[in-house]
């Protein structure tokens, strides 16, 4: 059975989460934020991976603070990758998709915080 960990690097002014399986770093996901949304940038390598990793990277992107109080999020995906592309889903209350050459470009709304949930200001 494959172990797998999630890491969250603070790098410069983005974090990336990573997940390694095995020692190896088998998906990061690269986030970012503007004023008007957080981009996230997904990489996974090629070959078989641990199920759930895809799931993992994208529930772990989520969980970050500047991504739980934006509005909106705009992610990069490989094209024909349907784990990563239903993670995002499965978060927004809104998604649409083109492609864009090998990639996916996936635009997602995200539901407002609760009252209670939002930052302080």
């Amino acid at each position: 059975m494959t172990r797998t960990s999630t890491l969250v690097r603070a790098a410069s002014d983005h974090p990336t989460v990573a997940i390694v399986a095995d020692g190896h770093t088998v998906a990061t996901a690269e986030v970012r934020e503007s004023d008007a949304a957080v981009s996230v940038s997904f990489s996974v390598s090629h070959g078989h991976l641990p199920v759930r990793v895809r799931r993992e990277l994208v529930d772990a992107v989520f969980e970050l603070p500047l991504v739980q109080h934006s509005r909106t999020v705009l992610a990069s995906v490989p094209l024909g990758d349907v784990d990563l592309l239903n993670g995002l889903r499965a978060h927004c209350v809104a998604v649409s998709t083109r492609a864009a050459g090998s990639t996916c470009l996936v635009d997602g709304t995200l539901e407002p915080p609760d009252e209670d949930e939002r930052p302080e200001g």
